[in-house]
Formats: C-alpha cells, sequence, structure tokens
C-alpha cells in the first residue's frame, strides 16, 4: 500500500508538460531553452525569487532577457506546474515546486506510459536495444528488476 500512496501523491504532484523532444539536450526535452534556464536558476537558489532577481541571475549566466520576458515565463512555468507563487507586497515570490529529480522522474513516467500504453511491444524491445547499446551493465539491473516484479505479483 506504501508504494500506492508515493505513486498517488507523485501523480497529484505531477506538473503539465506535453511535449518530450528526444532530440534536445537536458531539461530542453521537455521545456523550452528559457524555461529550462530559468527552472535552473529556481532550482539553484535557496529561497522564493522575485521576477527581477530571476532576470539578474539569467544574466550573470550569460542570458540576456527583457523583464516581461521573465515574467512570462515564469507565469507558464507556475501554470504548468513547476513554481509555487506567493505575493509579497507588489510582487510575486516564485519557488520550485518540484525538484529536478522529481520532474524527471514524471516525465519520464508520462513517456513511458505512453509509449507502453501505445506500442507495448516495439517500446519494450526497444528499450532494451537501446539499454545493450548504452549500457550494457544495466541490461542485468532491468532482469533483477522484473525478478522482483514477478515475485511480488507471485507473492513470494
Amino acid at each position: 500500500m506504501e508504494g500506492k500512496a508515493v505513486l498517488a501523491m507523485a501523480k497529484e504532484k505531477a506538473p503539465h508538460l506535453s511535449v518530450f523532444r528526444p532530440e534536445q539536450p537536458g531539461l530542453e526535452k521537455m521545456l523550452g531553452t528559457l524555461e529550462a534556464q530559468v527552472m535552473q536558476v529556481m532550482w539553484d537558489s535557496p529561497r522564493a525569487q522575485t521576477v527581477q532577481e530571476v532576470r539578474d541571475d539569467l544574466a550573470v549566466r550569460g542570458k540576456e532577457a527583457a523583464y516581461t520576458t521573465i515574467m512570462t515565463t515564469l507565469s507558464r512555468l507556475y501554470s504548468k506546474g513547476l513554481l509555487e507563487r506567493e505575493t509579497q507586497g507588489k510582487a510575486y515570490f516564485y519557488r520550485p515546486r518540484v525538484s529536478r529529480g522529481e520532474l524527471t522522474d514524471s516525465v519520464t513516467r508520462q513517456v513511458m506510459s505512453g509509449l507502453v500504453g501505445s506500442f507495448a511491444e516495439p517500446a519494450i524491445a526497444y528499450f532494451v536495444e537501446a539499454l545493450e547499446e548504452q549500457s550494457p551493465e544495466k541490461l542485468d539491473a532491468l532482469a533483477e528488476l522484473l525478478e522482483k516484479k514477478r515475485a511480488e505479483r507471485q507473492g513470494r
């Protein structure tokens, strides 16, 4: 039951992302370039940030953008469920709603569920081929995981 509760909690917190771009690097697989850069700023900050603070941090990292562009990007990330925001005076303060790991896990679940739901056999076959080509030692880990799941299903 504990595993199901964790999964339900993960689904509740899951961000609303509708695109996956496998050809893009890192976070840009699931976010636009500026969105990915803003999320990096948010995760690197120990406290909530204003639009201007995010803009300033991006400038230090070599990314110049208009205030309104950053404001729109933060609002979009908030709408997607990646950021929380609160009002202090006249300003919004933003902080991450999900960690890097939670975002990666959520997107991986969404992509894999979509592939397995629509193309189970080719998706599984390609996954095994990709593991063999890119990380053969992970095939053993996959075999162990499959055996563990079989044992759980059979009540061992």
